[in-house]
């Protein structure tokens, strides 16, 4: 298609902003209860922000990922992208991750389009490959990965969709930022049994859905940026959820392709109120 007009297109960056929102309680249904339906009297105080079953869910698949040594797992995620005219349109993409603390990180990407990508992270380094155009760059980086997550998105301002969904402080990092939390109700059209939660941070509202059986670990994702032009969405499926893959180390070492360029890394500098630059472009 040439030159249309929803030529505009930008990734979101869901998680590490998702969970940090507020608002009013979801309209949502109680969990199954045995017991039979109590009246609701006048004067009676009203529901808390936090549902406690919710946040038990919620709590379990956040542990569940903290504690994991190493995972795998395929994302497919579709995001609105707002027109300047107001319309949305809506762009795909496959992620392909593979996580080994407490430094070893891998994503492939496939964008709708067909473009794709690999971000890695060694320990030492952190490599960006364009597949396409066969370029890549690096920046020396030691530590963890949650040290790693936390410069791409809050130094470097990458967006790097669901990307609480891989730091080991992703229950104090939900509790910090929740707002509200409901449960929804028990989801049996999933490829799982799921538990449907609600919430709301500051900046967005997002649900999930949760698998009521075997491990707890997210099945469905999805998004609202309230605070955004048009409140555009992101979604994601996650599939094929691995806690215990056989992670070979040639699979987290980056090798640039044959006759692929590097290129430099440009850094967005942030200036103090004197007008310094704290960082410098690498």
């Amino acid at each position: 298609m040439n030159g249309p007009r929803w030529l505009i297109r930008s990734a979101l960056c869901p998680l590490l902003c998702a969970f940090a929102l507020a608002g009013p309680a979801f309209g949502a249904e109680a969990p199954p209860s045995d017991g039979p339906p109590q009246a609701v009297e006048q004067g009676e105080p009203e529901d808390p922000p936090i549902d406690d079953e919710a946040m038990t869910v919620l709590t379990r698949m956040a542990d569940t990922l903290a504690q994991a040594q190493r995972f795998t797992v395929t994302i497919r995620a579709s995001y609105d992208v707002v027109q300047d005219t107001g319309e949305k349109i809506t762009f795909g993409e496959r992620r392909a991750v593979i996580l080994n603390r407490p430094d070893g990180l891998r994503v492939e990407a496939q964008e709708s389009d067909g473009k794709r990508s690999l971000v890695m992270f060694d320990g030492k380094a952190i490599s960006v490959l364009n597949v396409d155009e066969n370029v890549y760059a690096q920046i020396e980086r030691a530590g963890t990965i949650d040290d790693t997550v936390r410069y791409l998105v809050q130094d470097l301002r990458v967006r790097l969709p669901l990307a609480l969904l891989l730091v080991s402080t992703l229950p104090d990092e939900l509790e910090q930022r929740l707002q509200t939390l409901d449960y929804v109700e028990r989801d049996t059209l999933t490829a799982v049994p799921t538990d449907h939660l609600a919430g709301r941070t500051e900046d967005v509202d997002f649900q999930i859905w949760i698998a009521a059986e075997g491990p707890p670990l997210p099945q469905r994702v999805t998004i609202t940026y309230k605070g955004d032009e048009g409140e555009p969405q992101y979604r994601a499926d996650f599939s094929d959820w691995n806690l215990n893959p056989d992670v070979q180390p040639a699979q987290l070492a980056f090798h640039p392709p044959e006759g692929a360029e590097r290129i430099p890394v440009m850094i967005r500098v942030r200036r103090t109120a004197a007008g310094s630059a704290e960082g410098a472009p690498k």
